[in-house]
């Protein structure tokens, strides 16, 4: 299992296929931004930038997979649909996964930390919109070469309210091999995934997160260490 391309399980989990799999993911965004030694608005507004910290995230803690972007950095810009392929976050992070994607192939696992419909919905005030975004949102990425797209409600959100543009989701990433989430509030449409603590690390089967993203100053041989406990 450990020989097998981190992309090739990440396929598998999403498509039940060869038992278990472990996918240890490092929500470690702003901590490739320190890497890069680049300012975060910088960093997240630059696909070059963006894709060369991953990379060397990547190179010096050996994950599975990386996170390419996170709700709370692409909320503020999401309006409206027609605003999407304009929103200098959201496109950065796109081309990002694209350029991924296209470098290093079957090698790692390209994970997006999206805001749900229903956190969406709460910052625009747009129920029916909210869907639309959040569907359009999760194609985009996939487009680009996505291979899980976690969705993030905030722990009281009315999900039961969104059931319908959870299953479309699921849909599209089931089409594309991938892997889809609900992260932050329960859904009998979505599964969550695994979270495990960056000071308690220990094995785990399925996508497996930190919980929460990391800090800038974090120790870099505590990602190391958590990713290889995650893995054993």
């Amino acid at each position: 299992m450990t020989g097998t391309p981190p992309r090739t399980r990440a396929q598998a989990i999403a498509t039940g296929r060869d038992g278990q799999h472990t996918l240890a993911v490092p929500r470690a965004l702003r901590l490739a931004a320190r890497i890069q030694e680049r300012p975060l608005d910088e960093f997240f507004t630059d696909p070059t930038q963006l894709a060369n910290g991953l990379t060397e995230l990547i190179e010096a803690v050996h994950p599975d997979g990386v996170v390419v972007t996170e709700p709370d950095v692409l909320e503020e810009e999401i309006t409206s649909t027609t605003e999407l392929a304009t929103s200098p976050r959201i496109s950065t992070a796109v081309e990002a996964t694209h350029r991924l994607r296209n470098t290093s192939g079957d090698t790692i696992a390209l994970v997006a930390l999206l805001p749900g419909p229903a956190r969406i919905a709460a910052h625009t005030g747009d129920q029916e919109g909210a869907a639309e975004i959040a569907q359009t949102l999760v194609q985009t990425f996939l487009g680009a070469g996505l291979d899980a797209a976690v969705l993030v409600e905030h722990r009281d959100a009315d999900v039961a309210a969104h059931q319908d543009p959870l299953r479309t989701i699921a849909n599209m990433a089931r089409f594309h091999r991938a892997l889809t989430h609900l992260l932050g509030a329960p859904s009998s449409v979505l599964p969550a995934p695994s979270v495990v603590p960056l000071d308690l690390p220990q094995p785990a089967a399925g996508l497996v997160l930190t919980d929460g993203d990391l800090p800038t100053d974090t120790d870099i041989t505590l990602v190391q260490d958590w990713v290889a406990a995650v893995s054993s």
